[in-house]
């Protein structure tokens, strides 16, 4: 680590930090959705206390289709928390991944207008961008592989 150019402390804090990642990735990626979703929250509540939004939220006309289709998708994000922990790793891995995706692909589709949404919007972005890096990182839990050598060698 020295030739990093990390102190023997950096470089111990930096394992630890990594140990613990590996040791529990299916906790911290549950929490990792915890905490996209308490923003995309409290970004929405913080809406109400700009002048007028509510009266545009009421006079907004959304087609029924549109509602659900984006209350599957919510549902989707929130059951990652449970998810991460029942999946099998490699399911897990992909539902990581892919519904991350889609939460950044919805973001940038309907970009942030002022500061405060800005400031959430980067936050939102960061945290599902290290759920993709750690859903890309993620190998196989030693016991989920099979001990037969033909199935382990087919994954």
């Amino acid at each position: 680590m020295a030739q990093l150019g990390l102190s023997q402390e950096e470089s111990t804090v930096e394992d630890t930090i990594s140990n613990r990642i590996n040791a529990d990735r299916r906790g911290v990626l549950s929490s990792l959705w915890i905490f996209v979703l308490f923003n995309m929250l409290f970004r929405d509540i913080h809406e109400f206390a700009r002048p007028g939004w509510i009266e545009e939220l009421m006079s907004m006309e959304v087609a029924e289709g549109l509602l659900l289709a984006s209350g599957i998708v919510l549902s989707l994000f929130i059951s990652m928390i449970v998810l991460n922990r029942v999946l099998p790793s490699t399911a897990a891995r992909w539902a990581n991944a892919a519904l991350a995706v889609v939460a950044i692909a919805s973001m940038v589709a309907n970009p942030p207008g002022d500061l405060d949404d800005i400031w959430f919007f980067v936050v939102e972005i960061l945290a599902l961008l290290a759920i993709i890096g750690l859903a890309w990182t993620w190998r196989t839990d030693p016991a989920e592989r099979s001990p037969d050598p033909v199935v382990a060698s087919a994954t």
